[in-house]
């Protein structure tokens, strides 16, 4: 029983090592050439990978600074190129106004507030200017 048991512990030694090793190596490769992946989902199952493109991460709660950040500074593969959809007229409801925006690579989230202290948020498609929706956020009564 007891040499089962050094067995599994040395074995277990034995994959930790080889995992710490694949992680550097990953790591290496990975700030040589960002496009370096261990497992090429595409050629193995293409809908997998399609699957994870469609993935959205949505827009939370979390203030971000609103200062403006200068355009050297952000990466040019985060960023996802937009395309034109010329100019267009957004109409804010009557008696609100923007107190804050925020953005990722496919949204425009604009957050208005009006007198009476209701807030709403406003979605729109970066790439085509379209309102996907809104939200009414009122206090509970």
């Amino acid at each position: 029983m007891r040499t089962v048991l050094v067995s599994a512990v040395a074995g277990m030694g034995i994959l930790i090592i080889l995992g710490m090793i694949a992680l550097v190596y990953g790591l290496i490769q990975k700030s040589d050439n960002p496009d370096f992946k261990f497992f090429d989902l595409a050629k193995e199952a293409p809908e997998l990978e399609q699957a994870l493109k469609e993935v959205e991460v949505p827009l939370v709660g979390k203030k971000k600074d609103t200062t403006p950040t200068p355009q050297a500074t952000v990466s040019p593969s985060a960023i996802a190129p937009a395309k034109a959809f010329g100019d267009m007229r957004l109409e804010i409801p009557k008696g609100y106004k923007i107190v804050e925006t925020d953005m990722d690579s496919q949204r425009l989230v604009l957050r208005m507030i009006n007198e009476q202290g209701i807030n709403r948020l406003m979605i729109l498609d970066i790439n085509s200017g379209a309102k996907l929706g809104g939200l009414s956020l009122a206090p509970a009564e």
